[in-house]
């Protein structure tokens, strides 16, 4: 169908309108009428062959953006996601007539937290806990965010206790975040290609993701201050050090580039670090340049253990008490029973011993990685959890992960990941750390390159 002429077929009248052209165009998505990158018609032209106001259809348009079913782009029209058959949330369901090799997942190398188990035992066995069970205020124990804040302190802020929240974790930290400090309908510049958990939070607060485009030093600041300009942004969300899915890390220059503009438009920036500890060890966190503006994440999970569900961020004076209130209001108060284990293990010399036999286990995963894909596109980290690589012309994510799949492994592809790209894009994000061995993974690596070994192209360059 050509994409000038589409118009819904039928439309339900008991509803608003508005609501029923957003339900037509959803439904021919689902049937296959309307595909992942096709244009739809001018709204003018659109509201002329329904014949109904133009302010309906956009109207329509507004609620189709926050269902995730189309993006809009300034000058060139407006198209049907790329990724409205891919399911965006990371914890998929497995395949319930195979056993997969999770190579989508990132997981924290359970082996190695398994290991510690017994230092938390210890930990709990000379701790009072009975003060832990009680209620406490929703920005945490004092002696938590001291923690925190020295903790925290290593990428070159300067925190205080006082600075310091502890969320349950860093998904809770997000969507305090977003709750607190935007509406609905404000916008928010993000990486072509960013983290699924904001996209899902976002579309469910009715908050827009701005993708910006990058390169090989992370986001292109022209870029945002042209969507500065055009769509009002009002937040910037950002993982400098090793950037969900394609590992790059904002160079210095980059950093300055884009603090100048945060500062310049008065942007709120979300810093979100949760993969930090296996990038460089003395980075200096973008928040550190605009300590006004910045909301620093340090999640814990993947380098303590998922279990435990503790973030610590921080926050500007100016924006605490909204913070303080979106804790209240999601969670009251994060474990700080939890709290207590993670404080404990960070002040002792334990954290960096679990950063060392983590990094060490993740290198050997990279080695053994690159050197069987040695004839394909990656990114990665030497001490990466994950890789980006590109596909052989011919492919798509997508079309990659399902022939993956059907061979046993569980990959992500990079319609999971983008915002706002009109077609799907040829990349796939691998997880080194989800398979449990080294020898599951080399299992896994071998069916992607028996994929990949039949299959004659050269990768198209996504910087």
């Amino acid at each position: 169908m050509n994409d000038k002429f589409w118009r819904p077929q039928t439309l339900n009248l008991d509803k608003p309108l508005y609501i029923a052209i957003a339900d037509a165009v959803e439904k021919d998505i689902r049937s296959g009428v309307l595909k992942p990158g096709q244009k739809l018609p001018p709204q003018r032209e659109l509201a002329d062959s329904i014949g109904v106001n133009l302010s309906t259809i956009t109207r329509a348009f507004r609620e189709c953006e926050i269902r995730g079913l189309i993006f809009g782009t300034v000058g060139r029209g407006t198209y049907i996601a790329p990724d409205v058959h891919v399911p965006v949330a990371m914890n998929s369901a497995r395949n319930t007539e195979q056993e997969l090799v999770e190579m989508g997942l990132i997981l924290p190398l359970y082996n190695i937290d398994e290991k510690n188990a017994s230092e938390i035992g210890s930990i709990l066995q000379t701790t009072d806990l009975a003060p832990l069970l009680r209620y406490s205020e929703p920005s945490g124990l004092l002696h938590h965010r001291a923690a925190g804040s020295e903790w925290i302190n290593r990428y070159g802020l300067s925190t205080t206790p006082h600075d310091i929240l502890v969320t349950s974790g860093s998904q809770n930290a997000l969507a305090c975040c977003l709750m607190a400090l935007f509406n609905s309908g404000d916008r928010i510049a993000v990486d072509a290609f960013t983290y699924p958990g904001i996209k899902t939070l976002a579309s469910m607060l009715g908050i827009r993701l701005v993708p910006i485009e990058m390169d090989e030093s992370g986001m292109n600041p022209a870029a945002l201050a042209v969507a500065c300009r055009r769509d009002n942004i009002r937040g910037v969300f950002l993982m400098p050090e090793v950037q969900n899915p394609t590992t790059v890390a904002l160079s210095d220059l980059r950093r300055e580039e884009l603090a100048a503009l945060i500062k310049k438009h008065d942007l709120v920036l979300i810093e979100d670090e949760s993969y930090g500890f296996i990038g460089r060890l003395a980075q200096t966190a973008l928040s550190s340049l605009v300590p006004e503006h910045g909301i620093y994440i340090a999640g814990i999970s993947k380098l303590l253990g998922a279990g435990l569900r503790i973030s610590f961020i921080a926050v500007p004076e100016r924006f605490r008490n909204h913070l303080e209130k979106a804790i209240l209001n999601t969670v009251w108060m994060a474990s700080p029973i939890n709290a207590e284990i993670v404080s404990r293990l960070l002040i002792s010399d334990k954290a960096n011993t679990i950063i060392q036999a983590k990094r060490q286990e993740a290198r050997a995963r990279m080695e053994l990685a690159v050197a069987k894909l040695s004839s394909y596109t990656t990114y990665s980290r030497p001490e990466g959890f994950f890789f980006w690589m590109l596909l052989p012309n011919g492919w798509t994510g997508r079309e990659f992960e399902l022939a993956a799949q059907a061979k046993g492994v569980k990959i992500f592809c990079a319609e999971k990941f983008m915002v706002g790209n009109k077609r799907p894009f040829p990349a796939v994000r691998v997880s080194l750390t989800g398979p449990e061995t080294q020898a599951d993974l080399n299992r896994g690596l071998d069916v992607l390159v028996s994929i990949l070994s039949n299959h004659h192209g050269e990768a198209e360059m996504i910087f």
